[in-house]
């Protein structure tokens, strides 16, 4: 029984090097990309250019006025209202302690992050 076992994963094996090659171009034969048939549209003069995407392992964008969600977190830790890790994300902690720190600096407590609160926060001493 065990003679027509090795002959049958030779064959397998075989088959499965053979029909990985089938889709390889033969060697000495060169391969040309197709023509790309219309160029891309360009924009009509005097339109703005498109919006750049930000990347993968960019920081999340500014929340208002130049803070991200970093500086954010970041700043509110160092004064002492302690949103835990500094990881970017609005999450309730940070929003409590956002809403604490404008309470403790008349400003009114809502919660986002609007331009008095930005002054404040960059001019604070910690």
């Amino acid at each position: 029984m065990r003679s027509v076992h090795i002959p049958l994963s030779v064959i397998l094996g075989a088959m499965l090097l053979l029909a990985g090659c089938a889709g390889a171009p033969e060697s000495g034969k060169s391969v040309t990309p197709p023509a790309t048939t219309t160029p891309p549209p360009s924009r009509p003069p005097g339109a703005p250019p498109p919006a750049s995407r930000p990347q993968a392992n960019e920081p999340p964008p500014a929340i208002d006025e130049g803070m991200s969600s970093f500086e954010l977190q970041e700043r509110l830790n160092q004064l002492g209202y302690k949103v835990g890790t500094v990881d970017g994300v609005l999450g309730p902690r940070t929003v409590e302690a956002l809403k604490k720190y404008q309470s403790d600096n008349n400003l009114p407590p809502t919660g986002a992050l609007d331009v008095q609160t930005i002054k404040k926060l960059r001019t604070a001493k910690y």
